[in-house]
């Protein structure tokens, strides 16, 4: 009877509290499809109304043949205020921003991701979590390295406050 499940809900102690947080990670989860959709909704916009390449056709072209295009239009347009003429290392550079600071941070040392385990030896370890909270610490996060998503703070520019910064990170 429908009483029944309401009763054993209400008796529980922690129940109540496991469905608050299941419909929590429900909804956080909701607005991070949401987000995603928003995200691609822009890409979206971009090939058709920068590029010229309609939504159908995009699976039609190579990657090289969306860098010409992208380059074409810089040339055209400066939509990258930085250079006059965009390389295709430029644009794999943008794209892969903050996996690149990423990884120089792991490679001069930075980030203390190698560990030495006995049997096995050195070995470097990077949980998904711990990925979350450094990319939240360093690149997104109110107290971030960046000003936006595209460029430094001025602060971390200046070698001479570079020990101020680090200290408040």
């Amino acid at each position: 009877p429908r009483p029944v499940p309401a009763r054993r809900i209400g008796a529980s102690a922690g129940l109540p509290f496991l469905l608050a947080m299941a419909a929590l990670f429900w909804l956080w989860r909701l607005g991070k499809v949401l987000r995603s959709l928003l995200a691609y909704w822009d890409i979206r916009s971009f090939y058709i109304s920068a590029l010229g390449i309609p939504s159908e056709a995009l699976c039609n072209y190579s990657w090289q043949e969306v860098q010409a295009r992208l380059m074409a239009r810089q040339r055209r347009q400066q939509m990258c205020v930085h250079k006059r003429e965009l390389t295709e290392l430029d644009i794999h550079h943008r794209i892969l921003r903050f996996k690149n600071y990423t990884v120089a941070m792991v490679n001069k040392s930075l980030l203390p991701l190698r560990f030495h385990l006995p049997l096995l030896g050195p070995i470097v370890f990077l949980t998904q979590g711990l990925k979350y909270n450094l990319e939240l610490l360093l690149f997104r996060g109110p107290g971030s390295l960046f000003q936006n998503q595209w460029s430094l703070r001025p602060q971390c520019k200046r070698a001479g406050a570079r020990q101020a910064v680090a200290r408040r990170l």
